[in-house]
């Protein structure tokens, strides 16, 4: 028997295809009118106010971190199991970031039991990973942040179109990150997206997302 998986096993077709050489044929390759079709889109399917396409879901947690206001002299509390990039962007601010683990071998998302140990008074927010589109306890999380005044950004990289209760993944928290990688579920070969229901979170983003230009380079040379 032949237990290799591959990394990636995308089913892309002539759909697709075509997709893509639409977009090779308008010579606008970035940032143009399928991006900003793709922001509605996926605002949609989530039930956000807001969504932004980013390079890659390294860029969308960095993002929220910045819009949060977390710097030097912060903590962020993050799960023992998760990708490298999770406490990457956290590090990227100045702030410092503390584990907590995970509920076990059965549930591999982050324990809120251990959240609360790890709670001190430089936290500033809580990051909860879907660990493969698995949903946290949203419900506990969300409880144990209003009571210490923390914010939540919901790392789900794994989960695009997943829900718990019936709210998507990415909208129990003050900001959602989602990756487009190869390997996941909804894949642009690189990208990510970040989401909020805030509008003065959502104008941090925008801000900070490309050097400080809150237009698209496309809206103001398409002509």
């Amino acid at each position: 028997m032949d237990w290799r998986v591959p990394l990636a096993d995308l089913d892309y077709g002539k759909e697709e295809e075509e997709a893509v050489l639409n977009v090779l044929r308008s010579r606008w390759l970035t940032m143009g009118a399928v991006t900003q079709e793709f922001e509605a889109q996926f605002a949609r399917l989530t039930g956000s106010k807001h969504a932004f396409a980013v390079s890659n879901a390294t860029q969308a947690l960095h993002l929220a971190c910045l819009a949060l206001g977390i710097g030097p002299g912060d903590e962020v509390i993050v799960p023992s199991l998760t990708f490298v990039a999770t406490t990457n962007a956290v590090l990227y601010t100045g702030a410092e970031v503390r584990f907590a683990d995970i509920i076990g071998p059965d549930e591999l998302t982050i324990d809120p039991e251990s959240i609360e140990q790890a709670i001190t008074p430089r936290t500033k927010a809580i990051i909860v990973m879907h660990y493969a589109g698995y949903p946290c306890r949203m419900h506990a999380i969300t409880a144990l942040a209003e009571k210490h005044g923390l914010a939540v950004i919901e790392d789900a990289a794994h989960a695009p179109g997943a829900s718990l209760d019936g709210k998507a993944l990415g909208t129990w928290g003050a900001l959602g990150c989602f990756s487009f990688f190869s390997n996941k579920n909804l894949s642009t070969g690189e990208g990510g997206m970040v989401t909020t229901d805030s509008d003065e979170l959502a104008e941090h983003v925008r801000l900070q997302r490309s050097h400080g230009m809150t237009s698209l380079t496309y809206d103001r040379h398409k002509g």
